[in-house]
């Protein structure tokens, strides 16, 4: 599959997880990679799990949320920081706050990004992302190289137009990998 030599650029790229068991923590996950060096470890975010301990009237507290489709739902990012959101979407609208990710994307951690997207003059497309993904050092090129991890390109269609239930499939797709062929034993051929 991969090598390490392979690993060292995975900013802006999708890990798809290879695991589809339900007892396996980032079962089915697709996991956007903003920060990586082998050096200090890696940051990310899960793109296709709801987190549905907090409602958009929660997030937004007192702003206007008529704007929101009725099945909107903020996203489970990840594991740590769950007191934490951020705001992921296009770098067509900006703050001096705002994060420029690879691939044209961006990310606001702000309460102004919440006002603007009350206001309708926020980004336009976004997620809401609650919490976050982190490896250690060494863990995330350990991890791919035990087969734990697909690494694969990043689509902002399929972040933003893709319903969050059938990313996974589809970010597989991207690599002409059918999702019903993987298995849950991880290993080196």
């Amino acid at each position: 599959m991969s090598d390490l030599n392979n690993l060292t650029h995975l900013i802006g790229q999708f890990l798809i997880a290879t695991q589809s068991g339900a007892e396996h923590f980032f079962s089915k996950t697709v996991v956007l990679i903003t920060e990586h060096s082998p050096l200090t470890g890696a940051v990310g975010y899960v793109l296709n799990k709801p987190f549905v301990a907090l409602s958009p009237k929660e997030i937004f507290k007192n702003r206007d949320t008529s704007f929101l489709a009725p099945d909107f739902r903020p996203l489970w990012g990840g594991p740590i920081d769950l007191g934490h959101g951020v705001i992921l979407h296009t770098d067509s609208y900006t703050t001096q706050d705002t994060h420029l990710l690879e691939n044209h994307l961006a990310i606001t951690e702000t309460q102004q990004v919440l006002d603007d997207l009350s206001a309708r003059i926020g980004p336009d497309p976004f997620l809401i992302l609650i919490g976050k993904s982190v490896w250690d050092a060494g863990q995330l090129e350990e991890e791919i190289m035990g087969n734990l991890w697909i690494p694969a390109p990043c689509s902002t269609d399929l972040i933003f137009n893709t319903p969050y239930n059938k990313k996974w499939q589809e970010s597989l797709a991207i690599l002409k990998i059918d999702a019903n062929l993987l298995t849950d034993h991880a290993g080196k051929a």
